[in-house]
């Protein structure tokens, strides 16, 4: 045997020796390390289908009880005022949401629809809910009130500006301010971003009181 060849059969017996010792007393830690990346895999995987899971059932649950207004409406609000406390979201506020739409009286619908807004899960849930109150509102001595919390949802960012101004224009009609509500219409028909059927009533409407300014 040479002695290059000595030399390496050395140190190779060297290395196993080393890498055996290595093994003895980081082997474990390797391997619960293994484990534990394995685990942690599986759990976000597993935690993955339980959360569609969970969020599929909160789905059909909250579907099943809106289904349910009109043909039994105690029903579906006892549901609703269920889902409202401990489903999970966005049911959770598009229940709470419902739930105040089912109060006994228009007057008791707007007052639960203003105090639940702030309370809902997005800042876009929280200004329809001062949208729907403020359109069942136009009618109650609580109109002037509801109309002021809806001017700052009408600014160029806000997503129910457009709806804002179809009730500030219905507003507008009910005290008979017809020229403010034509200028309110005017602003949803010239605006770029009105859905179709926003801007077909607000055309409706500018044809109707043109049609009567005409006679």
């Amino acid at each position: 045997m040479s002695d290059s060849a000595a030399f390496q059969e050395v140190d190779e017996a060297v290395r196993k020796d080393e890498l055996r010792e290595w093994w003895d007393r980081y082997g474990t830690f390797v391997v619960a390390g293994a484990v534990a990346a394995v685990v942690v895999v599986a759990g976000v995987v597993g935690w993955r289908h339980y959360d569609a899971g969970q969020r599929a059932a909160a789905s059909a649950a909250y579907s099943m009880a809106v289904a349910k207004i009109g043909p039994d409406t105690a029903a579906a609000r006892a549901e609703l005022e269920k889902q409202a406390t401990d489903a999970r979201e966005p049911y959770r506020s598009l229940a709470a949401l419902i739930v105040a739409q089912l109060q006994n009286t228009l007057d008791e619908q707007v007052v639960a629809l203003a105090a639940v807004g702030p309370k809902l899960s997005t800042p876009e849930l929280a200004d329809l809910a001062t949208v729907i109150a403020a359109l069942k509102s136009v009618d109650t001595p609580k109109a002037d009130e509801m109309a002021a919390r809806l001017e700052p949802l009408a600014g160029p960012d806000r997503p129910f500006r457009i709806s804002v101004r179809e009730v500030q224009a219905l507003a507008a009609v009910r005290k008979g301010d017809s020229k403010r509500a034509r200028e309110l219409w005017g602003e949803i028909a010239k605006d770029p971003g009105t859905p179709q059927g926003a801007a077909q009533r607000a055309s409706a409407m500018l044809n109707l009181y043109a049609a009567a300014e005409a006679k």
